[in-house]
């Protein structure tokens, strides 16, 4: 009951006293926290003729004070929100002045590594739609699945859609399953193509981050040209419409094979290993290199090649 205007407490406090009447000030009740809320929100009134006590209000004019308050809490918040966004451009300036150079360039060279390292952050957080990522086989140090970049409570309530390409070489490492069930268990979809490009890094239609060179260690190109941005946006949804899905759920029917023989063709298609599958799937090779014959018998296919073109034509890879 009055749930949003009352705490529980408080709520089946007021409660009581409609169905039982005031309570005298001498009652222990008339201290405690949750009369004291009452009486803040208005709920209670003290009441003085004859033996003082603290009286329920009438229901109606009690919620109806609260909703009013209620209503001017929202409004003076709402004040604060356009309060702040004036003093966005200002801020922006400030803080770009400081750690960006000062530039309000549509494309930006960066060296600082802890800036850019900060500069990949602040884009999963200003993202309120998408965030997308390339990952290629060019690490500093080995992922672990304590590397896995999870979005905040903040943004994650919003809905952000989280998209990443892996290449198939950064894949092929010991402890990559690890990294793979991490990520699923963050929120990503991931995909696997056979080579990117790249790295990079785009939130919503605003802004890409890439690196100047393949290792990452030259620098980075921080670009907030919505023309540059939304070609960037298209060459990330060519590669993830030919990757092969990785993980868990997001991939098509397969009648006749069985769970682990569906997620070895997946893995197949991408161009890895048997050693490298084995590891995502717990097996061992020779595991791996029977459940690819029997894909082999199922597809009618002489070699994987094949077997890959045969299930794309049956629709089984997207």
């Amino acid at each position: 009951m009055l749930e949003g205007l009352l705490s529980a407490d408080a709520g089946a406090l007021y409660d009581a006293m409609v169905r039982s009447g005031p309570v005298p000030l001498d009652d222990s009740r008339a201290t405690s926290p949750e009369m004291q809320e009452l009486i803040d929100r208005g709920f209670v009134r003290r009441d003085y003729r004859g033996d003082p006590v603290l009286a329920p209000m009438e229901p109606v004019r009690a919620v109806d004070h609260a909703i009013l308050g209620a209503q001017q809490r929202l409004l003076e918040q709402q004040r604060q929100i356009v309060a702040a966004r004036q003093q966005l451009d200002l801020l922006q300036t400030v803080y770009r002045a400081a750690y960006g150079g000062g530039s309000d360039a549509a494309v930006e060279v960066l060296s600082d590594p802890q800036r850019i390292g900060a500069l990949s952050l602040e884009l999963c957080l200003s993202a309120k739609e998408e965030f997308l990522t390339f990952t290629t086989r060019h690490f500093k140090r080995k992922p672990d699945a304590n590397t896995v970049m999870a979005l905040p409570d903040a943004v994650t309530e919003r809905g952000v859609r989280l998209r990443n390409v892996y290449e198939r070489a950064a894949l092929e490492f010991e402890g990559a399953k690890g990294v793979v069930e991490a990520s699923i268990a963050a929120g990503w979809t991931m995909r696997v193509a056979p080579e990117l490009p790249m790295k990079m890094v785009i939130a919503d239609q605003h802004s890409a981050l890439m690196p100047l060179d393949p290792s990452g260690m030259e620098g980075a190109v921080f670009v907030r040209s919505p023309t540059i941005v939304a070609a960037l946006r298209m060459l990330f949804e060519l590669v993830w419409s030919q990757a092969v899905p990785i993980g868990d759920g997001g991939g098509p029917q397969r009648h006749g094979l069985t769970p682990t023989q569906a997620k070895v063709l997946d893995l197949l298609a991408t161009g890895m290993t048997d050693g490298a599958i084995a590891r995502h799937l717990d097996v061992s090779e020779r595991t791996v290199r029977r459940h690819v014959q029997g894909l082999l018998d199922a597809l009618q296919a002489d070699n994987r090649v094949a077997a890959v073109h045969a299930a794309t034509r049956l629709g089984w890879l997207n």
